[in-house]
């Protein structure tokens, strides 16, 4: 890929294409380097250039970027190629694209009257103009500007033309690598991580009745893992990024893994509080950890599909822990311990194990990455680095203060909603499924993994036509509003097999945002900001993780149905997806 940044004399070709280059990694090339000294000679003296003198200047200069393009190098040059007939020699055969630095000649010869030290002058700036032939496609910028304002501008449009582009075949191939070299791993991980916050729900089952627990106490101890999942989102982030991905991740793992291990040892509200609180605690990096993690390795064009792949995990989860968890409470009485002591400890122990294997499989950022080589790894961070600059201009702007952002509440309280639902739904289900229904705990447990398997599919499939399509917000949007009216469903349901479909319909809409949400609410942000403000809102987000099963629990004592809460929780999830029409509009 080459940018040529053109411009008469005195427009400030040489100081932006430098510092293009410098922001994405590139080639920097100064055509004035390839001028004959009877040229350089000629300009100190402020006689303009003919066309014979030029050719050879331009000739050069294309057989240099040949060589780059040869080489597989993405090149910045500063060429102020004026000329129509003088673009083609430099383009001819390769694929260049210009950047028009424009001013008016008052401006431009301002600028030259207080330059020195180089060979050009003010003598030759009218016969510049005078020859100007102004590019019909290009990128233009205005330099009245700052320079860093002109570089942020340009680094923009840049992203622009390249998101309404299909990926280089090798980019696309260096992608896919990375997708399998990451994917799968932290795809087992969250699927361990999901089960051990989610298993709680089929506990209930068991230990409501064993230990006494009503359905507010119960709700209560579901939601309160999310107490201390809000309260270490941010400090945990703050210390990934300070520490590394693996060892933090490996390390948050073994600790929640024995938290979860140590849940068969309840015997009182209490400790239900103070565990499920730590458990909560220890996962609180993890999620938002990874969200930050695979922003570090996939450009905007592949981050919804990326994520949505991602959180399949969280469905998949519910999926196969459905059974998992069903035939573990059949062990009742096992060894002295009853089903749901041996749930919580045979799904803990793979989160320990995990946790150690973690810090030697992880690759802490693609530098670090010892699977990429070196070319490989020049080619992503190209492209990251061009995402990543290009944000400067409104992070810089706008957002100072990223925390008084309206946008960042906006997104987090779009997460609430996604959450509120989503936990909801899959904490409650095993028991308003066992509320209409006359299942054994293994049937119930595969009944309930039909929502899940929906889920899944309707995740992928959103996450994929979102990124074919570059749209986020209208599939945030419109998901809400299908869950909204799923939820409604199983609300006034009184049979099986709808209230399964509905809730199917419910859990895949609600898991469905989560891949253009994140890819529209990460897109926002520059590196700087991007792990705090991730954390901020997956830990707002999460109350509502916390909120609805307390809800939906509150309410089922209160009015013995489950249709007070879903309801309630619908109207929540369809408020989301009016939020998201409106939040954050000028950057997308």
């Amino acid at each position: 890929m080459i940018y040529n940044v053109m411009g008469v004399e005195g427009s400030g070709k040489t100081t932006i294409a430098k510092m293009l280059a410098q922001r994405l990694g590139w080639v920097y090339l100064e055509a004035d380097q390839f001028h004959s000294e009877a040229n350089k000679e000629k300009i100190r003296r402020g006689i303009p250039l003919t066309d014979d003198d030029r050719l050879p200047w331009l000739e050069a200069i294309h057989a240099e970027l040949e060589r780059k393009e040869t080489a597989g190098e993405n090149v910045i040059v500063a060429c102020s190629a004026l000329k129509e007939k003088y673009r083609e020699v430099l383009s001819a055969g390769l694929p260049v694209r210009y950047i028009y630095l424009k001013g008016s000649y008052e401006l431009i010869r301002s600028r030259l009257r207080a330059r020195h030290g180089h060979f050009a002058g003010e003598a030759i700036l009218a016969n510049q103009f005078e020859v100007l032939e102004e590019p019909k496609d290009a990128i233009v910028v205005d330099v009245t500007q700052t320079p860093e304002e002109i570089v942020a501008e340009i680094l923009v449009k840049i992203r622009q033309e390249m998101g309404k582009a299909e990926a280089p075949g090798d980019v696309r191939d260096l992608l896919l690598k990375i997708r399998w070299k990451l994917l799968p791993f932290l795809f087992l991980l969250y699927v361990v991580a999901y089960l051990d916050r989610i298993n709680v729900g089929f506990a209930a089952l068991q230990m409501k009745e064993q230990l006494g627990f009503s359905d507010t106490v119960y709700g209560l101890g579901a939601s309160i893992f999310f107490v201390g999942y809000f309260l270490f989102q941010v400090p945990s982030n703050l210390m990934l990024r300070r520490v590394g991905a693996r060892r933090w991740i490996g390390m948050l793992m073994v600790l929640w893994g024995i938290i979860s291990c140590a849940m068969l040892f309840i015997g009182s509200a209490r400790m239900f509080y103070s565990l499920r609180f730590l458990l909560g605690a220890a996962e609180a990096g993890f999620f938002p950890g990874v969200i930050f993690y695979l922003r570090s390795w996939f450009p905007p064009l592949s981050r919804a599909g990326v994520m949505a792949l991602f959180m399949t995990a969280g469905p998949i989860s519910g999926l196969i822990g459905g059974p998992i968890s069903g035939f573990l409470l059949d062990w009742n009485h096992k060894a002295s311990l009853a089903g749901w002591q041996w749930m919580f400890l045979m799904e803990g122990l793979p989160a320990i194990a995990l946790g150690v294997v973690s810090y030697f499989l992880l690759s802490d950022s693609p530098e670090t990455a010892r699977w990429l080589s070196r070319d490989e790894k020049q080619r992503l961070l190209s492209v990251l680095g061009l995402e990543e600059a290009a944000q400067e201009k409104t992070i810089t702007s706008t957002n100072r203060s990223w925390f008084f952002s309206p946008g960042l509440w906006g997104f987090a309280m779009v997460y609430f909603g996604l959450n509120t639902c989503t936990y909801g739904v899959s904490l409650w289900l095993p028991s308003a499924l066992k509320s209409i229904s006359v299942y054994s705990n293994v049937m119930l447990g595969f009944v309930s993994a039909i929502p899940y398997l929906v889920a899944v599919v309707a995740m992928v499939l959103v996450g994929a036509h979102s990124d074919k399509k570059l749209e986020r917000r209208w599939h945030v949007a419109i998901s809400a509003g299908v869950g909204a009216m799923a939820l409604l469903a199983a609300g006034y349901s009184t049979a099986t097999w709808v209230s399964v479909a509905a809730f199917g319909l419910a859990l895949a809409a609600s898991s469905s945002m989560t891949g253009p949400f994140w890819a529209m609410a990460s897109g926002t942000l520059a590196a700087a900001t991007a792990a705090p403000a991730i954390a901020l809102i997956n830990a707002i987000g999460n109350l509502g993780s916390g909120f609805g099963p307390y809800w939906i629990g509150y309410l089922k004592d209160v009015t013995g149905s489950f249709r007070g809460g879903l309801v309630s929780v619908a109207l929540l999830l369809f408020l989301a997806g009016l939020t998201v029409l409106r939040v954050d509009r000028k950057k997308q």
